[in-house]
């Protein structure tokens, strides 16, 4: 029945859903695809077609089996390529791996499977691989700037900094004009942060935060300021947060940042907001009320939800700078505020949210305030601001230095 009546059917049922694809009306014609694979499940076509239409909808991994099963069916190059970079999508590079070299079993010399095939092994972690991948490719197509762009990027990977910066470097002259280069140009700012150190120590999250993201790391009482760990405490203290803002203000001194504005990211950050509002004279305002024109800062005291950070800049009409004084370590995933204070290894407690000294918010803010003003000098903050303004300036927030 399959080849005969049903078969017709399931051709039916695909015709027309290409003619309702052709005519924009795409929901519709993924069902005809769906009554198609239900009529005749060996209908090679439908699977694909149904594969991109779920691609379409971002249900990744529903297309992953179409396509998977269009392969089965019929081994083909577009059923393989497809595959690829749908598990290249849903994370899955090693797997995408599998697919691309049967894409090259069937066309070996096309460059488009050869392109692929490299960026899977890239996501892969098999960077030298990767290379090799793409050295024969840039024999053939010297000028491709996303190939010069990938190169670069398995070797920022495996630390290989200069050469790197000649990678990145050489594709941003060859990007074509109204190209989307962002993505490059960070990769390239990105190498040069690297490129800054003699070598980065394991546990300086300073460094690393400054040489992977281009954020800035203050530290608090338990360090220098200039060698920082992940806090060993799971509180802090109104002195710690005098310190952090002591090199805080000293920073953005010499930065020459002048904010028009403060924002409370949430309630709890309440009184580490109004502390900043009132030492930089501005006001304490809500998100929808910052200026067009002046720079915002937006003010987080611990994160609870990560998300909370982009939901409140979406609200700010202007340019902003976001700090945090504590960030728990495992949020560094999903959150990367553009100033931090100490990042700690899990939720940390703030000295005006504790049961034992309960306190309104002016009265926490004036205790802020008041250890900024009694702390003794930071010995070593003239070096704290020299890390940012002399050695290391290519910050995120910042327009980059002239080289």
């Amino acid at each position: 029945m399959i080849n005969g009546w049903h078969g017709g059917e399931a051709s039916f049922f695909l015709e027309r859903g290409e003619a309702l694809e052709q005519a924009g009306r795409l929901d519709e014609a993924m069902s005809e695809f769906k009554r198609a694979v239900l009529a005749d499940p060996g209908l090679v076509e439908a699977h694909m077609a149904l594969g991109f239409h779920y691609r379409r909808k971002n249900l990744l991994s529903k297309a992953a089996e179409e396509f998977r099963t269009a392969a089965s069916l019929e081994p083909s190059y577009d059923s393989y390529f497809n595959l690829g970079h749908v598990l290249v999508d849903l994370g899955q590079p090693k797997e995408a791996v599998a697919a691309f070299r049967q894409c090259l079993a069937l066309a070996p010399d096309d460059p488009a499977a050869g392109y692929e095939m490299a960026y899977a092994l890239y996501s892969a972690g098999e960077h030298e691989a990767a290379l090799a991948q793409l050295h024969q490719l840039l024999q053939s197509y010297a000028d491709d700037w996303e190939l010069h762009y990938l190169k670069g990027s398995c070797e920022l990977a495996l630390a290989r900094y200069e050469a790197a910066q000649q990678s990145f470097e050489r594709a941003l002259k060859l990007v074509p004009p109204g190209e989307d280069s962002e993505g490059l140009q960070e990769a390239l700012q990105v190498t040069l942060r690297y490129r800054e150190f003699d070598g980065l120590e394991a546990g300086d999250i300073k460094a690393h935060l400054y040489a992977e993201y281009g954020i800035v790391c203050l530290g608090t009482s338990d360090d220098d300021g200039l060698s920082i760990s992940i806090l060993p405490r799971d509180h802090l203290s109104y002195e710690d947060i005098g310190r952090t803002l002591q090199r805080f203000h000293a920073l953005r001194l010499r930065w020459r940042l002048r904010f028009a504005a403060v924002v409370s990211v949430d309630e709890l950050s309440a009184p580490l907001a109004l502390a900043l509002a009132h030492s930089l004279n501005v006001p304490l305002v809500e998100p929808h009320k910052t200026p067009r024109a002046g720079l915002s800062l937006l003010v987080w005291a611990t994160v609870d939800v990560p998300e909370l950070l982009t939901v409140v800049a979406e609200r700010v009409r202007g340019p902003f700078v976001s700090f945090v004084a504590a960030l728990d370590e495992p949020s560094l995933e999903r959150v990367l505020p553009d100033v931090i204070g100490v990042v700690s290894a899990g939720p940390v407690a703030l000295p005006w949210n504790t049961a034992d000294r309960p306190c309104t918010t002016a009265q926490a803010a004036r205790e802020i305030l008041s250890a900024v003003k009694s702390l003794p000098p930071d010995a070593t903050l003239a070096a704290q601001v020299r890390y940012y303004t002399r050695q290391h300036r290519r910050l995120r927030f910042l327009p980059p230095p002239a080289d």
